[in-house]
C-alpha cells in the first residue's frame, strides 16, 4: 500500500478480551475511511466494537494452548475469513492468532503482514514447552513482513533469542499498542466522594495504606513474591493489599490460596471493567511480574498519579526507571520487593517525586491520542518505509 492511502485492514487476536489492545485505533482508522475487520473468539468486546460504523467483526474460536486438531480447524477458518475479506494489511497479535493468522495471511499472500508481540511466554517457560513456544514465535515472525514489539526491552529479547532479525523487528514510537486515557484516571483520582465510598464498600479504613495489584492471578505475575513481601511489611506496619484480576490456571488458584493464607489485610476483587476507581484509592501499585510486553497497568498508575514498585522484568524496565519513576526489585526476590515497598510506603516525598516524574513520562509519550496517531502513521506507510 502506498503512503497516505487507506484500504481494508484485518486485526486478529486469540480471545475477545485481547481486542482491547487497540480499542480506539480501530475506530480512528474506520473514521478515516479504512474498512476495518476484527477477528477473534466471540465475546462482548467484539460485539461492542462491531457497532461502530466501518468495523466488521468475525467470530473465530481459537484455543490458547496447543491442540493440533482444533488448531487445524481454526487455520482453515482463518484462510476462509481472510480470503473473503481480501485485506491489504493484516495485523495479528498474541501467540495463537499470530501463528494461525500469520500462516493464513502468508498462504493468501496478503500484501502487508504484521505480527505484533505483546510479550514472550517463553521467557518464563522451560524444557520442551519453551522450545515449542520459541518455534511458534519464529514461525509467526517468518510469515510476517514486519514484527512490532510493544517495548524496546521486548525487542531486545526477541533479537537476543534469535527469534527474528534485527532488521525485521521494530517498535512503534515508544511502544504500547494503545496508550492510556489520562484524563479519565485524573478525574477518578480527584473524586474524593467516590474514593471515600469505595473504601467503605471494600471495608478499608480511611487512613489505611493500600497496595494495589492489577493483573491475572498467576505465577507469571509474581503472586508468590507479592504475598511474601506484603506479609513481611504487614508484620511491622499494617497495609491493605487490594488484588484486581481473575484467576488464571492452577498457579492462579495456588497463588490466591497463598495470598489468603499469609496476607492479613486482603481484598480480592476479581476482574473489573475499569481499574481507575481502585487506583484512585491506592497508595502504591505493585507489579512483581516475571515478564511483560509493556504493562498498561503501569501507564494507568502513572496517569492516576500512583507511585509504582515493580520487578525488573522485560517491558517493566521501559517504564519504571529505578529511583526516578518508581522502584525496581529483582524478579522473584520477595525480600528485595518488601524493602522497596517499605521504602516507598514510609516516605511520602519519594512517592510524590515518583508520581510527578511518571506523570510527565506518560503525558509526553503514552497518551492515547499520541500512541494512536503513531500507529496510524505506521499503518499508512508501506513496509519499505517503516
Amino acid at each position: 500500500m502506498n503512503r497516505g492511502r487507506t484500504g481494508r485492514i484485518a486485526f486478529g487476536a486469540t480471545i475477545d478480551y485481547q481486542l482491547r489492545y487497540h480499542d480506539g485505533l480501530y475506530q480512528s482508522l474506520a473514521d478515516r475511511g479504512w474498512e476495518v475487520h476484527l477477528i477473534a473468539s466471540p465475546g462482548p468486546i467484539g460485539a461492542r466494537l462491531g457497532r461502530h460504523p466501518g468495523i466488521v467483526v468475525h467470530s473465530l474460536a481459537m484455543e490458547r494452548e496447543p491442540n493440533p486438531g482444533a488448531d487445524l480447524l481454526s487455520l482453515i477458518r482463518w484462510i476462509r475469513v481472510l480470503h473473503r475479506i481480501s485485506p491489504d494489511v493484516v495485523v495479528v497479535g498474541t501467540p495463537k492468532a499470530g501463528l494461525l493468522g500469520g500462516l493464513a495471511g502468508w498462504v493468501l499472500r496478503v500484501p502487508r503482514r504484521i505480527y505484533e508481540l505483546h510479550g514472550l511466554r517463553l521467557e518464563s517457560a522451560s524444557g520442551i514447552f519453551r522450545k515449542l513456544l520459541r518455534f511458534s514465535e519464529r514461525a509467526s515472525c517468518a510469515f510476517s513482513h514486519e514484527v512490532v514489539a510493544v517495548s524496546e526491552s521486548l525487542r531486545n529479547v526477541v533479537i537476543d533469542e534469535r527469534i527474528t532479525s534485527n532488521e525485521q523487528v521494530l517498535v512503534v514510537g515508544c511502544g504500547s499498542p494503545n496508550g492510556v486515557d489520562i484524563e479519565h484516571f485524573e478525574d477518578q483520582s480527584a473524586d474524593e466522594t467516590a474514593k471515600e465510598a469505595l473504601r467503605r464498600q471494600l471495608r478499608i479504613d480511611p487512613d489505611e495504606k493500600v497496595v494495589v495489584f492489577v493483573g491475572r492471578l498467576t505465577a507469571d505475575k509474581g503472586v508468590g513474591a507479592l504475598a511474601e513481601a506484603i506479609a513481611e511489611i504487614d508484620a511491622a506496619d499494617p497495609v491493605h493489599l487490594l488484588a484486581i484480576g481473575g484467576i488464571d490456571g492452577p498457579s492462579g488458584v495456588e497463588g490466591m490460596a497463598h495470598l489468603r493464607r499469609v496476607v492479613p489485610r486482603l481484598t480480592i476483587v476479581g476482574e473489573v471493567d475499569d481499574v481507575a476507581p481502585y487506583l484512585a484509592i491506592a497508595t502504591l501499585l505493585c507489579l512483581p511480574s516475571r515478564r511483560e510486553g509493556l504493562p498498561t497497568v503501569v501507564l494507568e498508575a502513572f496517569a492516576a498519579g500512583v507511585p509504582v514498585v515493580a520487578t525488573a522484568a522485560t517491558g517493566v524496565v521501559d517504564l519504571v526507571h529505578d529511583g526516578k519513576t518508581g522502584l525496581l526489585a529483582p524478579i522473584d526476590d520477595a525480600q528485595a520487593l518488601s524493602r522497596a515497598l517499605r521504602r516507598a510506603l514510609d516516605d511520602p516525598t519519594i512517592r510524590s517525586d515518583f508520581a510527578r516524574e511518571s506523570k510527565e513520562l506518560v503525558s509526553r509519550e503514552y497518551a492515547g491520542d499520541v500512541v494512536r496517531a503513531r500507529w496510524v502513521e505506521f499503518l499508512l506507510m508501506g513496509p519499505d518505509d517503516s
